[in-house]
């Protein structure tokens, strides 16, 4: 898992962007880890709650995003962010020669 407060996007604003990197065969699992460090890690509400201070635009996007070798239908993911509660970007990432997605384009 890994949590970013780096820089600024989408008007100015900044983004907490939590990711994380799941085999084919454990995406629902990201799912449960992301809801998890949203809604019950303490330091990550405070690393949030102080992107967002003294931000023209507001407080910092949340952003989550999970990358990963494996193929998810849309019924599935929708699926899995009823069940967790969390808004989740797919992102597959499958072929070796392929260039490493930039996250930022994504926000």
């Amino acid at each position: 898992m890994a949590c970013s407060s780096g820089g600024r996007f989408a008007g100015g604003r900044k983004v907490a962007a939590l990711v994380e990197l799941k085999g084919a065969g454990d995406i629902s699992h990201g799912f449960e880890q992301l809801a998890h460090v949203r809604s019950q890690r303490p330091e990550y509400r405070e690393m949030v709650s102080s992107l967002g201070k003294d931000v023209p635009g507001g407080p910092a996007l949340e952003r989550a995003v999970i990358v990963t070798s494996g193929q998810m239908t849309k019924p599935e993911r929708v699926r899995l962010e009823t069940q967790y509660g969390i808004r989740v970007r797919v992102i597959t990432h499958s072929v070796p020669t392929r260039p490493v997605p930039d996250l930022r384009d994504e926000f």
